[in-house]
């Protein structure tokens, strides 16, 4: 549990000294969820804690780790292209024999085995399958938040408020809702004959939303 260390200063698990439910006044730490007087069923609280105990497991860290070493390699390949052949790979998305080409000229094969072999053990030994659709995307974007980062932080302006602080907290909320959307996706990629191509296409919806990202951040600066 070591890798999970780091994880579990944002991601903490509650516990009562009895089968009771704790007070009202608990409130899980740093990740929205609701205090407990506002949670209408047992379902919900159980729902809660099964996120948190993934969310601090080795299987969701080796997950999370090697979703960032794919998307690094991917993008350090896709940097390399001229503005046509970028526009030509949004294109081909759909068409699997220009993405088996593509996937083979990027060297990604390797980084696709590790990355099945993360989210198969991320399935087999959590609880992650018991998850609903909505409860995997807010765990993803709660550790997106945590640890995606344009690079910027928010500092203050002359002006109350600060219109560079708005256009910098709107792009680091943009790139934490892509890299939430973009785990679900590799998530969602059935294992199979199609599998890599799935996880070319999520790379592509990942990195095409970072870039919309930054252009909706430039404008914002320019308007501001």
């Amino acid at each position: 549990m070591a890798l999970a260390c780091g994880l579990a200063t944002i991601f903490v698990i509650y516990s009562c000294s009895t089968d009771e439910y704790c007070s009202d006044e608990l409130q899980i730490k740093g990740n929205r969820i609701p205090k407990k007087s506002a949670l209408s069923s047992d379902t919900i609280n159980n729902a809660n804690l099964l996120i948190d105990s993934i969310a601090i497991s080795d299987e969701f860290w080796e997950f999370e780790k090697n979703s960032k070493l794919l998307s690094d390699k991917f993008q350090a390949y896709t940097s390399t292209l001229s503005e046509e052949e970028y526009g030509k790979l949004m294109e081909k998305l759909n068409d699997d024999d220009y993405m088996e080409e593509f996937i083979k000229k990027a060297n990604l094969e390797q980084e696709f085995q590790q990355m099945n072999e993360a989210k198969e053990n991320l399935l087999l030994h959590t609880g992650f399958s018991r998850l609903s659709e909505d409860e995997r995307i807010s765990l993803f974007r709660q550790y997106a938040e945590s640890h995606e980062s344009t690079g910027k932080t928010l500092i203050k302006t002359r002006t109350e408020g600060g219109d560079a602080n708005s256009c910098e907290a709107k792009r680091q909320a943009a790139y934490a809702q892509a890299k939430a959307d973009y785990d679900n996706d590799i998530i969602n990629c059935r294992i199979g004959p199609s599998t890599n191509n799935c996880y070319a296409q999520a790379l592509s919806r990942y990195e095409r939303n970072q870039r919309a990202a930054e252009k909706e951040y430039k404008s914002c600066i320019q308007r501001n």
